[in-house]
């Protein structure tokens, strides 16, 4: 199968094809990844000459990038970089650093060596990943990549749990509590207060639980930032009800005050 790949790189093509149109993509069973023969990743139609020659040199860095609704299960690269680090995901999230597998014999009048990298990629939803070539030369050769993918059915697969919406509910706290209300309607909206103030708690501690195995080590980042904004919405949301309640409870004492003081003057 063939799937569009949007392919970029952080130093200067200045020999080869446009690089998203010479990586192919093969499909990849569940579980099960088979490195694909040489001939069926390499070829002269098929290879990139990258250069750098500014000081200091920034990291050649590639980046491979496919529609959500299909996940990148591993890649296939032969290049001239001997070590390669892996970033994945939307936050770049470091995976791991690989030294590449000579293709050739070491013979010293080869002048760009080319070296090869299978790498399976354990995370779900990865549609798109960065690799930072990693040498001391000024130009790299891209001999082929390839990209194995698999369905993705849900778009992205790592997904979190939907949070609240957080400035509609300040809204409903702003409408319940302008005006004293009846008793009864005091009475309920303590109710609704402490339903919603159980609920929160109850969303919170939820959220610090930890996640299945297979998805802990992908989404601790999202889980992360999620449960620090979730606590401080909390926080403020908590500061804002007890800046309320105190407002009403002084309202109650002056209205109490005012209706002590007209007895008073009838006596």
């Amino acid at each position: 199968m063939t799937e569009k790949v949007i392919a970029r790189c952080s130093w200067t093509q200045t020999a080869g094809k446009e690089l998203s149109q010479l990586v192919p993509t093969r499909f990849s069973e569940e579980d099960v990844f088979e490195k694909p023969d040489l001939d069926d990743v390499i070829g002269e139609e098929r290879a990139v000459l990258f250069s750098y020659t500014d000081c200091p040199t920034i990291p050649c860095e590639l980046q491979f990038q496919i529609s959500p609704n299909f996940k990148i299960a591993a890649i296939t690269l032969v290049c001239s970089a001997p070590k390669v680090e892996l970033f994945v995901g939307p936050t770049q999230e470091y995976l791991e650093t690989i030294y590449g597998s000579a293709v050739e014999e070491d013979e010293g009048d080869v002048p760009i060596r080319p070296y090869r990298y299978d790498v399976e990629i354990d995370r779900s939803g990865i549609a798109d990943i960065n690799l930072k070539l990693l040498t001391s030369a000024k130009e790299i050769c891209i001999y082929g990549a390839m990209l194995h993918i698999a369905p993705n059915p849900n778009g992205i697969t790592t997904q979190l749990q939907k949070p609240f919406d957080i400035q509609k509910i300040q809204e409903l706290l702003h409408k319940g509590g302008t005006g004293c209300g009846t008793p009864n309607q005091a009475e309920d909206s303590d109710q609704k207060l402490q339903k919603f103030m159980s609920m929160m708690k109850s969303y919170v501690s939820h959220s610090e639980t930890p996640m299945p195995a297979p998805m802990q080590a992908g989404a601790d980042v999202g889980v992360s930032t999620l449960k620090e904004h979730i606590d401080a919405k909390f926080e403020q949301l908590e500061r804002t009800i007890a800046k309320r309640l105190d407002a009403y409870e002084a309202q109650q004492a002056a209205k109490l005050d005012k209706i002590i003081a007209m007895l008073e003057n009838k006596n």
